[in-house]
């Protein structure tokens, strides 16, 4: 058992290296976007500035195809969102309707889309805030509703998968990934986890099939035969 934990474990460090998990890797360089770091500035809270609506980048919309629109949620909070995005999660918005919070959400990562398509990508600490501020919501949001323990067990399950798949991305730009690391490292620990299992089995076929043979004896075709007598043949 212990050596297919370390196999496993080992599996998984590899695929951490090949997927470049945790890793801060900026895909543009020079100074970050003023436009979106003030955006996202105001969203989250970071600092004292111009309000949410006033904070969106005048060519937001030509960058990013849509126009960002402002709500308040029910919490009482004045939030831009991102009008057709959604919940990714397998529940979707579940039964508690996090659906402005996910919104909220996704505006934030199109700014951080936004400023990488204009060549000045933000520093890690910009993704960090959103997910934060996701957090924030979805606990605002259990309030404002009473949704209780339940709703916020909910809500610490998805800010804690956003939070990791942040991380697994670096904290960076939130764009179009290549799958073939992923697919390399699922089949290393696939193998890893099946193959001592797979292996030992075929060496007990392989025992088992030597230990028959040992005990049937040689084939009657091989068995040793003495001649028979013929007529005139001295014996």
């Amino acid at each position: 058992m212990w050596a297919r934990i370390g196999w496993i474990l080992s599996a998984v460090l590899v695929s951490f290296v090949l997927t470049g998990a945790g890793q801060v890797n900026r895909t543009t360089a020079g100074p970050e976007d003023t436009a979106a770091a003030a955006a996202v500035v105001a969203i989250t809270g970071l600092d004292d500035g111009p309000g949410v609506a006033e904070a969106i980048p005048e060519d937001f919309a030509d960058v990013m195809g849509y126009r960002p629109r402002t709500v308040v949620t029910p919490a009482g909070s004045m939030r831009v969102i991102q009008p057709h995005g959604d919940c990714s999660s397998p529940a979707g918005p579940t039964a508690y309707d996090f659906s402005f919070a996910c919104k909220a959400h996704d505006y934030g990562y199109d700014l951080l889309r936004y400023a990488t398509a204009k060549g000045a990508e933000l520093g890690p600490w910009a993704r960090v805030a959103i997910d934060d501020q996701f957090g924030s919501d979805l606990r605002d949001h259990c309030d404002a509703i009473g949704g209780g323990a339940g709703c916020r067990t909910t809500a610490g399950i998805g800010e804690s998968a956003v939070k990791a798949n942040s991380w697994r991305q670096g904290q960076g730009n939130p764009g179009a990934e290549d799958p073939t690391p992923y697919l390399v490292s699922g089949v290393m620990i696939l193998l890893a986890a099946a193959g001592p299992s797979v292996a030992a089995r075929v060496r007990q076929a392989r025992s088992r099939e030597a230990t028959a043979a040992a005990g049937a004896g040689p084939p009657p075709g091989n068995r040793l035969r003495h001649p028979a007598s013929r007529p005139g043949t001295a014996t």
